[in-house]
């Protein structure tokens, strides 16, 4: 049984600090059960809060009920629900009381992250994989230095951190002089310091966006035209989300900047390679280092961790996020491959970088073998984000689940289009994408998964990923007409605003068929053995 003592703060008061066990036995591996001092998310330990007197009050009791019960459930030898899945194999703990949106349009996607900068009044933190010097990335930099400034006049001191990944920050740095300047913390995710290298081979690529501890929105995009620039974009997908969810969220990016400070620290060279890896071990699992210390604790408060009057919603989300320094191989991948595994009726996966691992390929290809309608969205050969051997990673998997009966439905991009635009001076609002971006799944019109992840071997085995599991009908909806408005979209006329012409849209998405095995495998020619011999860098 569950214990309480999870995720604790309520009301407002002062919160003692509360760690999990340093003992791996306490890990879930392969259990949904979870330490009584704290929480898994990830496979990682969230402390809980005790408050004064000892006693423990949850958050969201209808939370810890829900996992009560999926604890009973699956020691009851009872088939297990898509909820107690995600709990088990995702390591991730549900939470009810969510509000949650779909950011697919990037004008709505860059406006919630205006607005949650400006109305912020205590914090932002964001992470993310890369932070371009380009217009949109020099935009929103600006923003946060207009929010500094500005409630700098108002006499509050407004917390703004960004990690960015170190190889990313490393090519940028020069443009965060500025934000820098004004007052914000910027930090490079496992850089090489004092001239050592970096501690692991992992490289963030999370997108976390928090203000105040209320809101979150996480996503596949990271800050550059790619994403922000109407008239060439990637599509991609993000979700913003209220509710008890993004305390989760708020202690991933805490560990992960604390991890980064540590990592900053002159005694990093002092330490010898083994005991430097473990005490960030514990740390991250527990949230002390060996010693005792926390540099946690001086979060844990309401500032950082608000408590509400009243749930913002109704819906049930888990976090889900994965780190190599932690765990070998991404939970989020295995969690994919045991959806598929189950699945009934259909499944919808959408990755610019189709080169999954063979367990992932062979469960849709037995779900396809089981009467399962398996459909997969990623781009052509002329949308492709990455060319040559990032591009040809792909083809196995495409080629496998072509000729198993799927339908690989496939983004051609916009270049037709633009040249229509140009002859006919034509000036719409929004472009349609020129490339497909975005990370998600759908099983059986009851979970899906939106996710920074590319689900394929560099995110299974190197990168930090973070998404969320939603078990709401209605969001799966949203997705579900995403998918028909791509495979629809063509022979539709553009609304150009200027009113100089209305060119057709031409046909956008391809189905590929056995007639596309050919020459998949014609360019495949000997180059097996070189993509597999390197797969973690596709």
């Amino acid at each position: 049984m569950l214990d309480a003592g999870y995720w604790m703060l309520d009301p407002p008061t002062r919160p003692e600090f509360m760690s999990c066990s340093e003992s791996s036995d306490n890990h879930p591996a392969s259990s949904i059960e979870h330490p009584a001092s704290g929480g898994w998310v990830g496979g990682i330990c969230y402390p809980a809060f005790r408050m004064n007197g000892g006693r423990i009050f949850p958050r969201v009791v209808a939370s810890v009920l829900l996992l009560a019960a999926v604890s009973e459930i699956a020691h009851s030898g009872e088939e297990e629900s898509l909820q107690e899945l995600v709990t088990r194999v995702g390591r991730a703990r549900w939470t009810i009381d969510n509000s949650i949106t779909l950011l697919a349009d990037p004008r709505e996607a860059w406006q919630a992250r205006v607005d949650l900068t400006r109305s912020a009044r205590h914090h932002v933190f964001i992470s993310t994989f890369s932070w371009h010097n380009d217009t949109s990335g020099k935009a929103f930099r600006d923003i946060l230095i207009d929010s500094l400034q500005q409630r700098k006049a108002e006499g509050i001191d407004l917390n703004i951190r960004v990690l960015v990944d170190a190889s990313a920050l490393f090519a940028f740095s020069r443009m965060f002089t500025s934000l820098e300047k004004t007052g914000a913390r910027v930090r490079g995710f496992n850089r090489s310091t004092w001239g050592l290298t970096a501690l692991y081979d992992g490289r963030m690529h999370d997108k976390i966006f928090i203000a105040d501890g209320q809101t979150a929105i996480l996503s596949g995009r990271n800050f550059s035209d790619d994403y922000y620039d109407f008239d060439n974009w990637w599509l991609d997908l993000g979700v913003q989300v209220e509710g008890s969810s993004v305390e989760d969220l708020q202690m991933i990016f805490l560990k992960s900047w604390e991890f980064t400070e540590f990592n900053r620290k002159a005694g990093r060279f002092l330490l010898p390679q083994e005991m430097l890896l473990h005490e960030l071990q514990v740390f991250w699992r527990t949230g002390r280092f060996p010693n005792g210390n926390s540099p946690i604790e001086k979060f844990v408060n309401e500032n950082y961790f608000p408590g509400r009057t009243e749930a913002p919603g109704s819906v049930p989300v888990a976090v889900l996020y994965d780190n190599p320094f932690m765990r070998r191989r991404a939970a989020s991948t295995d969690l994919l491959v045991a959806l598929a595994d189950r699945a009934k009726d259909r499944i919808d996966l959408m990755t610019p970088f189709p080169n999954f691992e063979p367990p992932l390929t062979d469960a849709l290809v037995s779900a396809l073998e089981r009467g399962v309608k398996v459909r997969l969205f990623t781009n052509s050969r002329e949308a492709a984000i990455r060319s040559g051997p990032f591009l040809l990673a792909g083809y196995p998997t495409l080629i496998r689940l072509i000729e198993a009966g799927a339908e690989v439905w496939t983004w051609r991009g916009i270049f037709d289009l633009l040249h229509q635009i140009e002859e006919s001076g034509c000036r719409p609002e929004l472009m349609p994408p020129s490339a497909l971006h975005g990370k998600m799944m759908l099983v059986d019109d009851e979970l899906s998964i939106v996710h920074s992840s590319n689900f394929n071997i560099r995110s299974t085995y190197y990168n930090t990923e973070a998404g969320l599991a939603i078990h709401d009908r209605g969001f799966n909806q949203d997705l579900t007409e995403l998918l028909a408005e791509l495979i629809d979209f063509h022979d539709v006329e553009m609304d150009c605003g200027n009113g100089n012409g209305s060119p057709s849209i031409p046909e956008l998405v391809s189905l590929l068929g056995p007639d596309d095995v050919s020459w998949m495998r014609e360019e495949l020619g000997g180059k097996q053995g070189f993509l597999d011999a390197w797969g973690v860098t596709w």
